[in-house]
């Protein structure tokens, strides 16, 4: 079996990606959103139940709410790009790391073939595991609309804000 690094086992990292569940919050009223989190959460706190029922209509507010803490969070780590570049470096050092560890399975004398077959299919379940991971948070962040990242910076302020001052029992 010829010597396969993890470089060439992962040949390139997709970038292209839609959002998960098709839920944005372009066109959404952030102000509007985070006083119906606000309302929530309060009502929970009184009822000791945030799982309580959705009231009809709710379901629009609660993925348009998740998605804002998506991006939100996204924002609050450098943004799209810095994370893309994070992903990328990521996966960067962790490729270099299972390339030397296949490099040390192939001239380990002490090893016979069977061991470093099984040896190098640990490694290989290890990189299509790193692929995948890679490619999941990668369509994740390409997802992310320059507008609705430019959207949640606008509204820092008072996403913070509503944040601190939310307190769940």
């Amino acid at each position: 079996m010829p010597l396969q690094t993890a470089s060439t086992h992962i040949n390139r990292i997709s970038l292209s990606g839609v959002s998960i569940d098709g839920a944005s919050i372009n066109g959404v009223s952030i102000p509007m959103l985070l006083d119906w989190w606000q309302h929530r959460k309060r009502s929970a706190n009184r009822r000791s139940n945030l799982h309580r029922p959705l009231l009809k209509g709710d379901e629009h507010y609660l993925r348009s709410y998740y998605r804002l803490m998506e991006v939100y969070s996204v924002v609050k780590s450098g943004g799209v790009k810095a994370q893309i570049e994070a992903v990328k470096a990521f996966s960067k050092r962790e490729l270099a790391l299972l390339d030397q560890q296949l490099a040390q399975i192939a001239g380990d004398a002490a090893l016979n073939d069977l061991e470093k077959q099984q040896a190098r299919k640990k490694i290989n379940q290890e990189l299509v595991e790193l692929e995948a991971a890679n490619n999941w948070r990668l369509q994740a962040l390409t997802a992310i609309d320059p507008a609705e990242e430019a959207l949640v910076k606008k509204h820092l302020p008072a996403i913070e804000s509503t944040l601190m001052s939310v307190q769940c029992a």
